[in-house]
C-alpha cells in the first residue's frame, strides 16, 4: 500500500484550539476543560499525532468509497435530488459516553419501550385507554395510520413492539429528551454498525483502549427476538423484506440480511398460497415463517386496504392464523405520531404508575383548547408539525420567521387544529467534527434502537448519530443530517468478545443445490451477465475504432473503420446515418462527437448507460454480490464518467476504455474463482454467455458483409475486438486467413471467445437448472441449446470461401441467421420457465343464501 505523505500543515494538536458554543451543551467540552470521560481518548489522538490521523481519515475515506454505502432521502414527496442515492459521509471522530450516563438513557429507553408495548396492546385490543378518557377517542380514530383490520392479528406474546427506537437530543443543562419514538419499522441500525466497523479499524487500538462496548450482542439479541417470535419452528425461515433498491434504506436492508443471514426480499417475492406466505424461488413455493418489514404498514396487503397499490394480497389473514410472524407487527407505528408525546406523561403514570424516566420534548395539543390558546400566544417561540406522522415523507416544520408567515400559520391551524402539535424549540447538543483539519462544533442527534428482549427491552450500546454543518439549533430529522458519527458507549472494565457465531445444538441437512434463489433476484443476475458483456463488447468495438481513429491515416483509408461504424450503429451506440457513407459525409465528423455519444445518458446503448444500467442491477442484488464483486463495479460505475468541466479528446476516452475493459476482466476472474456453481453462478454466467454468443454472431455478420478494400485489416479488427489476436498470430503468424479466423472465432471450443465455447457452456449452464432431470427427455431450453451448439460443431470452416461468406443462403450467413434467431427464444423460454411465476386465479368464496 502506498503511503499518503503527511500533511505538514496539519496543526501539531487538533483539540487545543476547539471552542465550544457558549449556549448549548458541548459533549467533549464543558467551557473549561475536557470532559472527564474524553481525556483519555484525546491523549491516544495526540500520540497518534494529527498527522497521522489525517493519513488514516484519507484511508477511510477511501473504504467507504470502495464499501459504496449510500444513503437516499426521504422518498415520496421530496425533491428530486434528495431521493438520489449520495454517498454516506462519516465524521472520523466519535461521540462519547461514560457508562453511568448511558444506564440512565438505557433505563428510560426500556420504561419508554414497555410504555408503548402496552399502549399498542391497549389500542388493538380492549381499548380501555380511549374509554377511560385517558386518551381522547379523537386522537386514536382520526389517526389516518389506524385501520380496523390490523386488529386480530394475535401477535406472539401480544407483541406489537419487537423493535423501538427513539430519537434522543440534550438540552442546554444536559439532559437527555426523547424527540421521537420510532415503531413502525425503526431504521438505522445497520448504518450504525457500518459506521462501528470503520471507525474502529481507523483507530483500533484506541478503541479497544477505551473499552467501548461492542454492538454485536445488540444484533444476537435480535436474532434471538427472530427466534422467540417463531418458537413453532426449530429453524425458521426468515427474511427481511425491503422496498426495493429505490429505497433510502435499501443499502442498510442489504448489509443486515448479509450480517445477519437472513434472506434479502421484495412484496414481489412473496405470495400467499394455502394460507402461507411462500417466496418464489427458481425451485419452487417456499414458506416463509417471519417477515422483518421495511414497508409501511398500509402499503403491506392490497387486500384488505384499499389504497395500498402493492404489498402482499391476504399478508393479514395468514398473520391471524399465526401461520407468520411480521415484525413488527401491522399498526405498531400509530405511536410514532407526534400527537401521542402530549400523553406520554399521564400513560405513564396510568400504566405503570411511574413517572417518565426519559421526558419527551414538551409538546402541545392544539386540538385541546387551553393548549391551543397558549400555542395561539406564544407561537413566536413553537415549533408547528403535523399531528400525525406519515413514515416515508419528510416531515413538515412551521416556523414563525414574519408577520406575514404568522398569521398564515395562525390561520391554518385554526382550520383544523386536531391535525396540528406544537413543540418546544430544543437547542441540542454540539460535538467536535473534522473538517478541514481542524475541530469545530456542531449540533448532533442520535437514534437510539432497542430490541424486546426475553423479560424486557435490552438497548444497543451506542446508536445512529447525525450531525449537520449549520450552528444554529435544528428541528429537521435525522433524515436531513450531512453526516454520521459512532457513538461510543465507554466501560470501566475490558470488554468481552461476542460473536453472532453460535454452534448449532442439532445437526444440519448438507446442501449443493441452490433452488433457494429468489426468481427475482436470477433476473437480476442473469440481465446483469448480460449488460456486463453488453459493456465490454461495446468497450472494445470502441476501442478499436478509436485507436484508428487518432492514427495518422484518412477514414476513408481505412475500410475496417467503415465497417465498425456500420456496426456501432446497428448497435445503437451511434447516429444510424454514420453507417451509410453517402450519408456520413453529411453529418459532423465522427471524431467530434464520438466522446458525447459514449457518454450519452439518454441513449440507451450508450456505453454510459449500460454502466448505469449494471450498477442498478447490482444494487438490486447487493446481498448477493460478494464485496470484491461490488468493489470493482462501483468503481467502475464511479470512475466511468464523463468530464465535468473541459472538452475531452478521444486519446482520454481511449485510456477511459482501457480501464473499463480491465474492470470488466477483473469481475469476470471473481466470478469464475469466488461463485460456488449453484443458481448465482448459472443465471449469472448463463447472461454473459448468451449476450457474447448474441454480440459475436452480430459483429461477425457486419464485418463481413465484404466491401470493396483489405479483407485483412477487417479480420484483424475483428480479432482484436474478440480478443483472439494474440492467438491467431501464435498459430498463423502475420497472415490473415478468413478460414482461420472463422475457426478461432466460431468452432474452436478451447477459445473463451468463440462462439462454439459461448454455446457448450449455455448447454451447461442449462443443463444444471432447477427442473432440468426431473421429466424423462429433454426440456425445451435443453433441446434450443443443444439444436444451436450441433449446428456450429458441424459447421465446416473450410468450405466458406471470401467473396461470398455472408451472401444470403451462404452457409455461414444460414449459421449466424440461425443462431441469432435462436438465442432470443431460448432467453424466452429460460425467462418464462424460471424468471416469472404465474399467479393463479383468485376466486371469492361462493356466496350462499
Amino acid at each position: 500500500m502506498t503511503r499518503i505523505p503527511a500533511q505538514n500543515d496539519a496543526p501539531t494538536d487538533l483539540f487545543a484550539p476547539y471552542k465550544p458554543l457558549g449556549d448549548v451543551y458541548d459533549e467533549f467540552h464543558d467551557g473549561t476543560q475536557i470532559r472527564p470521560h474524553w481525556q483519555s481518548y484525546v491523549k491516544g489522538m495526540r500520540e497518534i499525532g494529527a498527522a497521522e490521523f489525517q493519513r488514516r481519515w484519507n484511508q477511510m475515506q477511501k473504504v467507504l468509497d470502495r464499501t459504496g454505502l449510500a444513503y437516499a432521502g426521504a422518498g415520496i414527496g421530496s425533491p428530486e435530488q434528495d431521493r438520489r442515492a449520495r454517498p454516506w459521509e462519516l465524521d472520523p471522530l466519535p461521540v462519547l459516553f461514560p457508562a453511568d450516563e448511558w444506564s440512565q438513557v438505557v433505563q428510560g429507553l426500556k420504561q419508554r419501550g414497555r410504555l408503548l408495548q402496552m399502549v399498542l396492546q391497549d389500542l388493538y385490543g380492549p381499548q380501555d385507554l380511549v374509554r377511560s378518557g385517558v386518551l381522547p377517542a379523537e386522537v386514536l380514530f382520526r389517526h389516518p395510520g389506524y385501520y380496523r383490520c390490523f386488529h386480530g392479528q394475535n401477535p406472539p406474546s401480544g407483541n406489537y413492539l419487537y423493535f423501538y427506537a427513539a430519537d434522543l437530543s440534550r438540552s442546554p443543562d444536559g439532559s437527555w429528551w426523547v424527540q421521537g419514538d420510532r415503531s413502525e419499522s425503526p431504521s438505522g441500525s445497520g448504518f450504525a454498525l457500518e459506521n462501528r466497523i470503520i471507525q474502529s479499524r481507523m483507530t483500533p487500538s484506541l478503541f479497544h483502549r477505551e473499552n467501548v462496548q461492542r454492538l454485536a450482542g445488540y444484533f444476537m439479541m435480535v436474532k434471538e427476538a427472530v427466534l422467540r417470535s417463531c418458537s413453532r419452528v426449530t429453524n425458521p425461515r426468515v427474511v427481511i423484506l425491503s422496498n426495493g433498491s429505490e429505497s433510502s434504506n435499501y443499502f442498510e436492508d442489504a448489509y443486515l440480511a448479509r450480517y445477519l443471514g437472513y434472506t434479502l426480499v421484495e412484496p414481489g417475492d412473496l405470495a400467499v398460497r394455502g394460507n402461507r406466505v411462500m417466496l418464489k424461488t427458481l425451485g419452487g413455493l417456499l414458506p416463509v415463517d417471519v417477515i422483518l418489514r421495511r414497508p409501511n404498514s398500509d402499503q403491506c396487503d392490497p387486500l384488505e386496504i384499499s389504497q395500498c397499490t402493492g404489498g402482499i394480497a391476504e399478508l393479514l389473514q395468514v398473520c391471524r392464523m399465526k401461520n407468520v410472524v411480521v415484525l413488527n407487527p401491522l399498526g405498531s407505528g400509530i405511536v410514532e405520531s407526534p400527537i401521542f408525546m402530549t400523553f406520554m406523561p399521564q400513560l405513564c403514570q396510568h400504566l405503570l404508575g411511574e413517572q417518565l424516566i426519559l421526558p419527551g420534548v414538551a409538546t402541545w395539543r392544539c386540538g385541546d383548547r387551553d393548549a391551543l390558546g397558549y400555542v395561539l400566544d406564544n407561537i413566536d417561540n413553537l415549533v408547528i408539525k403535523p399531528a400525525y406522522r406519515q413514515r416515508g415523507t419528510r416531515t413538515p416544520v412551521y416556523r414563525v420567521t414574519s408577520e406575514e408567515k404568522k398569521e398564515k400559520l395562525i390561520r391554518m391551524i385554526q382550520a383544523d387544529p386536531a391535525m396540528f402539535v406544537a413543540q418546544e424549540q430544543v437547542a441540542r447538543s454540539t460535538s467536535p467534527v473534522y473538517e478541514r483539519k481542524s475541530l469545530r462544533p456542531a449540533h448532533i442527534a442520535m437514534r437510539a434502537f432497542g430490541v424486546m428482549g426475553q423479560s424486557e427491552f435490552e438497548i444497543m450500546p451506542g446508536g445512529l448519530v447525525r450531525l449537520t454543518g449549520e450552528l444554529q439549533p435544528l428541528e429537521a430529522s435525522l433524515q436531513v443530517g450531512e453526516r454520521s458519527k459512532d457513538a461510543w458507549v465507554l466501560s470501566s472494565s475490558p470488554i468481552a468478545r461476542v460473536t453472532l457465531l453460535k454452534q448449532p445444538e442439532h445437526g444440519v441437512e448438507l446442501k449443493r443445490t441452490g433452488g433457494e434463489l429468489p426468481s427475482r433476484i436470477a433476473e437480476n443476475l442473469f440481465w446483469l451477465g448480460r449488460n456486463l458483456e453488453r459493456a465490454d463488447v461495446t468497450a472494445r468495438v470502441l476501442r478499436t475504432t478509436i485507436s484508428r481513429l487518432t492514427s495518422e491515416e484518412q477514414i476513408d483509408e481505412m475500410p475496417e473503420v467503415l465497417i465498425l461504424l456500420r456496426t456501432m450503429a446497428e448497435m445503437g451506440m451511434i447516429e444510424t446515418g454514420y453507417g451509410v457513407t453517402e450519408m456520413r459525409k453529411q453529418l459532423p465528423p465522427i471524431e467530434r462527437n464520438l466522446a458525447a455519444n459514449i457518454f450519452d445518458e439518454q441513449n440507451s446503448m450508450s456505453l454510459r448507460s449500460i454502466v448505469t444500467q449494471i450498477f442498478r442491477l447490482t444494487s438490486r442484488s447487493r446481498d448477493r454480490v460478494s464485496a470484491d464483486s461490488w468493489r470493482i463495479l462501483h468503481r467502475v460505475d464511479q470512475g466511468f464518467q464523463a468530464p465535468t468541466t473541459g472538452y475531452w479528446d478521444l486519446s482520454d476516452c481511449l485510456a477511459l476504455l482501457d480501464d473499463l475493459v480491465l474492470d470488466l476482466a477483473a469481475f469476470s476472474g471473481i466470478i469464475s474463482e469466488s461463485i460456488t456453481r449453484t443458481q448465482v453462478y448459472h443465471f449469472l454466467d448463463m447472461g454473459r454467455r448468451m449476450e457474447r454468443a448474441t454480440q459475436s454472431s452480430r459483429l461477425m455478420r457486419n464485418c463481413l458483409v465484404l466491401p470493396a478494400g483489405d479483407l485483412s485489416s477487417i479480420l484483424e479488427a475483428l480479432l482484436e475486438i474478440s480478443d483472439s489476436l494474440i492467438t491467431y498470430r501464435s498459430r498463423y503468424l502475420e497472415e490473415m486467413h478468413l478460414g482461420a479466423v472463422l475457426d478461432l472465432l466460431v468452432t474452436d471450443e478451447t477459445n473463451p471467445r468463440s462462439i462454439a465455447r459461448q454455446l457448450a457452456q449455455l448447454l451447461d449452464h442449462v443443463n444444471g437448472l432447477p427442473s432440468v432431470g426431473k421429466h424423462a427427455g429433454y426440456t425445451v431450453e435443453q433441446r434450443l441449446a443443444m439444436s444451436m451448439l450441433h449446428e456450429v460443431r458441424m459447421f465446416d470452416v473450410t468450405r466458406v470461401r471470401a467473396p461470398d461468406a455472408l451472401v444470403a443462403g451462404e452457409s455461414l450467413h444460414l449459421l449466424l441467421q440461425e443462431i441469432e434467431s435462436l438465442l432470443p427464444k431460448l432467453s424466452d423460454v429460460v425467462t418464462q420457465r424460471y424468471l416469472v411465476h404465474s399467479m393463479p386465479q383468485s376466486h371469492l368464496v361462493e356466496i350462499r343464501p
